[in-house]
């Protein structure tokens, strides 16, 4: 943390700092998400695996990370002009700082998908290259794992308890997760601003069961749940898609590129976003070449059959209600947490609607329906789908900019006649 002796007076923005805080700390603590009644019980109770077998394993590969904090633009439908935005990029780890100019006010929203290995040696380094559109602006930066249980506060990304990165410098911070689960990442300097300019990210951590252990298969699971793929309480999945949900108040990026004062307490967002775009655009395909700064797509292209994870996380200070018109959905985690009790019970529950609040994230899992051909037929690149909206419940979160049509926090789930998709390689892929 940079200090500085004698005394002064606050800067509007360390005013803003910690006025900030304290208003963010609020609406994380004061809002929370609403879940169904009634858990889902099935079966005989079974715990999830112990802790012990685990450490049995061969230990994951190290995962090494370099962000780099910058700003930039991103494009949002019916608005003229771009939007100015702060954020991270991933960089080559090894590079000097000086190589790194070339990123500089490339701002990626959000942030890269980060997911990671339960037990990995993760080092993830922070660059801070500066704001190319206000050089003037020398703010610092961190990286925050929302939820993540840290034993040495300096890597934690509070400033206050830790270290904050001032422009032109590296900061190497190290993670070891030892919780499966969906987490996210963000700034924690200046947070109120710095959140809602977008320094915002989905970060995961994969459970040790996908390498197999005590008698079941390896696989792709949600948690350390102790039971193979066919039992009804399994997290097993066959796609995966992880979902950042935002809000936008256009008007307080706006000021900042010019250069006026903002009232955060005014706040008062006229966009919602699902990984950084607004419908229609939640649907383009990854690194679609009209959004170059969002590259990271919400499209859910799936087989009949097959299951499929939603990695949900909200770093925005609005609760909010995905709802999937047509198909049951299945909570299984809350906050990284398995929802299985201490007893062995299953907790999870089943739901057309997932309330999430501020700084919560939610794994949820849904069985793909088969094709139906006397339903709605789409067509696409791929071939005939049937379309389902998941979808913000809450109609002012449907619009862009208050136009009209359907646009806001909404994407679709396709699932196609056969089974044309080849199985998922990375989280969120899309095919052409």
């Amino acid at each position: 943390m940079e200090t500085q002796g004698g005394s002064r007076r606050l800067t509007r923005r360390e005013f803003l700092r910690l006025g900030g805080g304290g208003a963010l700390a609020l609406l994380i603590g004061g809002v929370t998400g609403m879940r169904a009644l009634g858990a889902s019980r099935t079966g005989p109770t079974l715990r999830p695996l112990a802790v012990e077998p685990l450490a049995n394993l061969p230990a994951p590969p190290p995962v090494y990370i370099r962000l780099a904090a910058t700003d930039g633009f991103i494009q949002l439908p019916g608005r003229a002009r771009p939007l100015y935005m702060f954020g991270f990029i991933q960089v080559p780890f090894d590079a000097p700082i000086s190589a790194l100019d070339i990123y500089k006010g490339n701002v990626q929203a959000p942030a890269p998908i980060i997911g990671v290995d339960e037990g990995a040696d993760v080092y993830l380094t922070l660059t801070n290259l500066g704001l190319a559109m206000r050089p003037d602006l020398d703010d610092s930066h961190t990286v925050h794992w929302h939820g993540f249980p840290n034993q040495t506060a300096v890597f934690d990304g509070v400033p206050e308890a830790s270290i904050s990165v001032p422009v032109g410098r590296d900061f190497p911070y190290f993670f070891r997760p030892r919780r499966a689960g969906t987490f996210m990442y963000h700034c924690h300097f200046e947070d109120v601003e710095h959140v809602q300019m977008g320094m915002t990210g989905i970060v995961f951590v994969r459970p040790a069961q996908n390498q197999g252990i005590g008698g079941i298969p390896p696989g792709k699971y949600a948690y350390n749940d102790g039971v193979p793929p066919g039992d009804p309480r399994s997290t097993a999945y066959d796609r995966e898609f992880a979902l950042l949900l935002n809000e936008i108040w256009t008007k307080a990026h706006d000021n900042l590129e010019a250069i006026q004062e903002n009232i955060w307490p005014d706040y008062k967002p006229d966009y919602w976003v699902i990984n950084g775009r607004a419908y229609p655009d939640t649907v383009r395909p990854n690194n679609d070449p009209d959004l170059p700064n969002q590259p990271i797509s919400s499209l859910i292209q799936v087989n009949p059959g097959e299951r499929v994870l939603l990695r949900f996380a909200n770093l925005g200070y609005e609760q909010h209600a995905m709802q999937l018109t047509g198909i049951r959905m299945r909570v299984v985690g809350e906050d990284a947490s398995f929802l299985r009790g201490p007893d062995g019970a299953d907790l999870s529950y089943w739901t057309n609607t997932v309330y999430i609040g501020p700084g919560e994230a939610r794994d949820v899992l849904f069985v793909a329906p088969p094709f139906d051909p006397d339903g709605p037929v789409y067509t696409d690149a791929v071939g005939r789908y049937n379309r389902y909206l998941l979808k913000n419940r809450n109609y002012y979160a449907q619009t862009n900019g208050g136009l009209p049509g359907l646009g806001g926090m909404v994407t679709e789930v396709r699932v196609y006649e056969g089974s044309p998709l080849p199985p998922q390689m990375i989280p969120n892929e899309t095919y052409p």
